[in-house]
């Protein structure tokens, strides 16, 4: 089990709404996990859907640059999502202990494109060129993967006096982003 994954009161859940369009939205997607010997493993991930009760998430990403991760997800379920939007900086982490490698449903690839061209869109808004950027998030339609899973904790990962600090469930426990 990887360290550092301490449950906590479901006070996370459900996500607010606010919380819930934001990791849903044009962030940059970090998936950690570690494996047996605590060997850590990151990868990109390609958009995220939260279910409509806001308690449920499914992350997509490329399968063939992700096979550590998803080896560490099928052993131990552990996993860590990290959200941020590089025009504010503003940094979410999501941790969970119940992922599951899901089947690709109908309407994921649309959710993994639309994802990308936001994506893309926010960065060229910044300055950083399209074609390179597309490249962030590159991977064939048939290459795509699915992760499910229920947040156990989350987290502000904004740089600054917050960081760290257990954020606000739909219920108002916990503290502000």
């Amino acid at each position: 089990m990887c360290p550092d994954v301490r449950p906590h009161p479901p006070a996370v859940l459900p996500l607010a709404a606010e919380l819930a369009d934001f990791i849903g939205g044009a962030v940059s997607i970090s998936l950690g996990s570690c494996g047996a010997g605590l060997v850590p493993n990151l990868t990109r991930g390609l958009g995220c859907r939260v279910s409509a009760d806001r308690r449920r998430l499914r992350v997509w990403l490329a399968a063939s640059a992700s096979a550590a991760l998803l080896a560490d997800v099928a052993a131990n379920a552990t996993l860590a999502m990290v959200c941020s939007l590089p025009a504010t900086h503003r940094t979410v982490q999501l941790k969970t202990r119940d992922a599951r490698i899901g089947a690709l449903e109908a309407g994921d690839r649309d959710c993994v494109a639309r994802y990308r061209a936001a994506f893309v869109g926010g960065l060229e808004a910044l300055g950083y060129p399209a074609a390179v950027m597309s490249m962030l998030v590159a991977a064939t339609d048939e290459d795509l993967a699915a992760i499910d899973f229920t947040p156990h904790a989350a987290f502000v990962q904004t740089p600054g006096p917050a960081a760290g600090a257990l954020l606000v469930a739909a219920s108002g426990e916990g503290h502000a982003p």
